[in-house]
């Protein structure tokens, strides 16, 4: 009899946890069963299950070698080679490696040279697990480079012969990049941001990456040494639909977010008279003018101004030719971009024709049966057809690019430490690019990436992102991963990866059931880290990893060793009697923030509009609010408490609560600086909290009953040091990072 429970084991389906509040939880068998169907395996033809599991069982040792070794520093470098038992210890075994930068090594060996560190029955046959030690028979003094390496072997022993697969066998650093003025001690602060919500004399009703360039400016040089900001992953740029905005649900964590494009700074437009003759009429400026005063961004009417005015700048023929210096360095993006980049402009561009033709083609199981294969020979014909308009497409993801590295550039020649701080989201929605153009088979879009119940989310969640399974990434050779990171640690000094306990595990929500009824896979958390290793510290990128929620502590440990920096809430981070835990109490290998994009702003906080707003939206009841205010109230003169027993605010603040009403500019200054004083190497700042903004950018838990990831500031970015409190806030944060860099 098959045994299924031991099968899902055997895939990574885990059967307990310990949750958010520190209980030992099992996982049901329902759920598991439903997981392990949510993985692709047919659960209503066991015989065909136990037939695709003998042959998933046999795959590694038919393959000799498997797909993939991580190796990093530190480690025993060994590569296992299985080997059957019958085979003879004469057996004459010849590898070869070829090393990243085109150098080949090899060498022949017998079989019986190679340390045997176990033997293995698999359906009725023995085999030899044996390790393969690097370097073996090497030359004198080499050693292997961190990098992305192929190696392969074959085995005679005259009467059989075996031909492994090729490996990529991957040599990274033990430990991520950290510059070195953080090495020496230097603790930073930094503004946090949604680029969408920047506004600007300038810009076209939504922050752009020219207001970019001037909010790193105006940070830097108000002391700070870093801009976080919101993931800028492509979007749905032919979506009509005013809620299909969430920069953590995209399209492509791969490439950019077009909506982000100046148009008035690429240079194509300086010599495109059509375009600027459009901009410049009165009716044209009218419409910017009015998208600009808006209080909410309106995502499709700045695009549909944005891609009339881009049409008119693109000029296929000149892009096309190479022989300008322009046309070269476009040639060049999509050479690099490849299939990956061809994939993201053919979706785009053939969303936007059926939409055109009126399809709700909101996602690619909607489109026309023949298109929804990205490898068909009918989208390759579409696509040939089509050619200019997804060159077009092409086009504005190189001129994305270009932007965002400019703006990067000025940062690091003005000397900032960090410049841009990039967020890479937790995944993309399964009617996205990266789920249509997916070859290597790793996405299953049936299932969502979400959460187990916590107090956040006593019911669990499920967040419509499609989760990666792990041994199909991991047959794969980590290829979409590599990718991944590498594009997202460009034009950046720091990654921010959220939901990071999908490095050890992600809690996968099967179809058609509730979030609370999930179940945790294991990814291959060793591999993970090597990689995001190895292309941080090619890329010299700080990695962050945002480990609120329910984090086990073999992924702390992992994460504190590989040298990512953890990330602390001061709201979250309470004492056993409530009372708020010093920041000088704080990890130091850290960075520290007083809220996020998913809380309310400090104003909001404290005069309880999120509570009033959730009683409106219907998040909390009548009951829920009368029982929050007063733990509410309570926390407020906790604050206090702390800030006046650790000397971080005087007499200008009340140290009792009834006494401030609503935040005032003293009250902000001083938890800024209190924060600031603090062990953490990092402090992110809220914007919002600089101008008073009351509104919050995002309410969990809410979908088109509030104007999620639409939110503007209330200051123009060219007018932000004119602010008194803005100037005391950023003056008293730089004081008191300087002086705990010196504690």
């Amino acid at each position: 009899m098959f045994d299924l429970d031991k099968f899902a084991d055997q895939v990574g389906i885990a059967r307990d946890y310990i949750d958010a509040n520190g209980q030992y939880t099992v996982i049901t068998p329902e759920a598991r069963m439903a997981t392990l169907g949510a993985m692709g395996y047919d659960l209503s033809d066991l015989e065909a299950l136990e037939r695709r599991a003998a042959f998933e069982e046999m795959a590694p040792y038919n393959d000799i070698i498997d797909p993939v070794t991580v190796i990093r520093e530190g480690e025993r470098p060994f590569i296992t080679v299985r080997t059957p038992d019958v085979m003879s210890e004469a057996a004459v075994l010849k590898w070869q490696l070829v090393l990243e930068d085109g150098r080949e090594l090899g060498d022949t060996l017998l079989v019986s040279e190679l340390e045997i560190a176990d033997f293995v029955e698999v359906q009725g046959r023995l085999f030899a697990l044996r390790r393969f030690i690097l370097p073996f028979e090497l030359p004198r003094g080499f050693e292997l480079p961190w990098g992305y390496h192929k190696f392969k072997l074959t085995i005679d022993d005259g009467v059989k012969h075996y031909d492994s697969i090729e490996q990529l066998l991957i040599i990274t650093p033990l430990k991520c990049y950290v510059p070195e003025a953080m090495q020496q001690g230097q603790k930073l602060w930094g503004a946090s941001v949604q680029l969408y919500s920047v506004r600007s004399r300038t810009n076209w009703g939504v922050g752009d990456f020219h207001d970019l360039k001037l909010l790193l400016k105006a940070v830097h040089e108000r002391g700070g040494e870093f801009v976080g900001l919101n993931p800028m992953h492509a979007g749905y740029p032919a979506s009509p639909d005013p809620d299909m905005i969430s920069p953590y649900s995209p399209s492509s964590r791969r490439w950019l977010n077009i909506i982000y494009i100046c148009v008035t700074d690429i240079p194509e437009f300086a010599t495109s008279k059509k375009a600027r003759d459009l901009v410049n009429s009165p009716a044209f400026t009218k419409k910017l003018q009015t998208l600009r005063d808006r209080e909410y961004v309106d995502y499709k009417a700045v695009l549909d101004l944005k891609l009339k005015v881009l049409e008119l700048v693109y000029d296929h023929n000149r892009m096309s030719d190479r022989r300008s210096i322009r046309g070269k360095k476009f040639a060049e993006f999509v050479k690099k971009g490849g299939p990956s980049l061809m994939n993201m402009a053919t979706y785009d561009a053939l969303q936007r024709e059926l939409y055109a033709k009126g399809l709700n083609a909101w996602g690619w199981m909607k489109f026309p049966k023949e298109y929804q294969d990205c490898n068909s020979p009918f989208l390759e014909q579409w696509r040939k057809t089509n050619y200019k308009t997804v060159m077009f497409y092409c086009y504005l993801q190189f001129i994305a690019e270009e932007q965002l590295q400019d703006a990067f550039a000025a940062a690091k020649q003005q000397g900032m430490i960090l410049g841009t701080y990039r967020d890479l989201a937790v995944g993309v929605s399964e009617g996205s690019c990266d789920v249509w153009s997916d070859s290597d088979k790793i996405y299953r879009g049936q299932a969502e990436v979400g959460a187990p119940p916590d107090t956040l989310g006593p019911l669990g969640q499920a967040w419509g992102l499609a989760p990666m399974e792990p041994h199909a990434l991991r047959r794969s050779r980590y290829r979409q991963l590599i990718e991944l990171y590498r594009s997202n640690m460009q034009s950046c000094g720091a990654l921010r990866i959220d939901h990071a306990a999908g490095l050890y595990r992600f809690w996968w929500v099967p179809p058609k059931r509730k979030a609370v009824d999930g179940a945790y896979v294991y990814n291959h958390m060793h591999d993970w880290l090597g990689i995001l290793a190895l292309e941080s510290q090619r890329n010299q990128c700080l990695i962050i990893a945002e480990d609120l929620g329910t984090i086990p502590l073999e992924l702390r440990i992992a994460l504190k060793e590989v040298g990512a920096y953890s990330y602390k809430l001061f709201f979250g981070e309470r004492a056993f009697d409530g009372g708020y835990i010093a920041p000088q109490d704080y990890e130091p290998q850290a960075l520290s923030a007083l809220t996020t994009h998913d809380m309310p702003t400090l104003k909001g906080w404290w005069s309880h509009y999120d509570l009033t707003l959730g009683q409106e939206l219907g998040i909390y009841t009548a009951d829920d609010v009368a029982r929050m205010a007063p733990e509410r109230e309570d926390a407020k003169q906790r604050i206090l408490d702390s800030l006046h027993g650790l000397g971080s605010v005087g007499a200008d603040v009340p140290r009792r609560v009834a006494d401030i009403p609503e935040m005032t500019d003293a009250l902000v200054v001083a938890l800024e600086r209190h924060m600031c004083r603090g062990s953490c190497a990092l402090f992110a700042s809220q914007i919002e909290d600089w101008i008073g903004v009351l509104k919050p950018v995002n309410v969990p838990g809410t979908f088109r009953e509030y104007p999620n990831w639409r939110r503007k500031l209330t200051v123009n970015v060219e007018d932000l040091d004119k602010q008194p409190l803005v100037k005391e806030v950023t003056a008293a944060m730089t004081k008191a990072r300087v002086a705990a860099s010196h504690e």
